[in-house]
């Protein structure tokens, strides 16, 4: 009795903290390289806007869960061997309770790249402030897919993240599903899509319609 009455306290706790990570909240801190100059210089920066929508399966049916729904922003850096990453975070939905926790959040990722084998796979090693993990992408880094394992308790209903990728570059958009998965059993998903903007210059100032 003991323990089931554990385990019944335990389950609200460790859904709040899965649907922290289902927002793709930070789980572990302190992870953005300190540096005192400016580093070295990328090949290649881009940044991506855009917006995340959730469900939830629920009875083997998806459920939209809008109060949980976000906005972010993705600083991406691209070296030579490897990608730096930066996401921020907003919900604004005026229901959102705070179990996932603060409306604002921030992440890290690391992305050490291998080159590409004889089929012209890419295989990357993976540091992130979700857990670490590994992934794999085409040479033109169109498609790719991630698997983070996140440092969570044994108790919560999933053990493992899945990013899907899809890069259109000529049309300036990223999509990805986000999904916490129980072994191949998906939970809660997220799918985002982002649009990119890359440095340009203006040929005189911007009028407020063109914002």
């Amino acid at each position: 009795m003991k323990d089931e009455k554990t385990m019944t306290l335990r389950i609200p706790m460790m859904l709040m903290v899965c649907f922290a990570l289902a927002g793709c909240g930070s789980s572990r801190g302190g992870m953005v390289p300190l540096q005192a100059g400016p580093g070295p210089e990328p090949v290649l920066t881009l940044v991506w806007v855009g917006r995340g929508e959730a469900e939830r399966l629920e009875g083997g049916t998806w459920k939209r869960i809008p109060e949980f729904d976000y906005t972010f922003t993705v600083e991406q850096r691209r070296y030579a061997g490897h990608w730096e990453s930066v996401k921020s975070l907003r919900r604004a939905h005026p229901d959102y309770d705070g179990s996932a926790g603060p409306r604002e959040q921030m992440m890290y990722f690391r992305l050490d790249y291998t080159a590409p084998d004889a089929a012209g796979r890419v295989s990357s090693a993976i540091r992130s402030s979700l857990g670490d993990g590994a992934g794999h992408t085409d040479a033109e880094f169109r498609e790719a897919v991630l698997e983070l394992r996140p440092d969570i308790s044994r108790f919560a209903p999933f053990d493992r993240y899945r990013i899907s990728q899809t890069y259109g570059y000529e049309r300036g958009v990223l999509e990805e599903s986000v999904e916490l998965l129980d072994g191949e059993t998906p939970w809660v998903r997220n799918a985002e899509k982002a649009t990119l903007f890359a440095p340009h210059h203006f040929d005189k100032a911007p009028t407020t319609a063109s914002r």
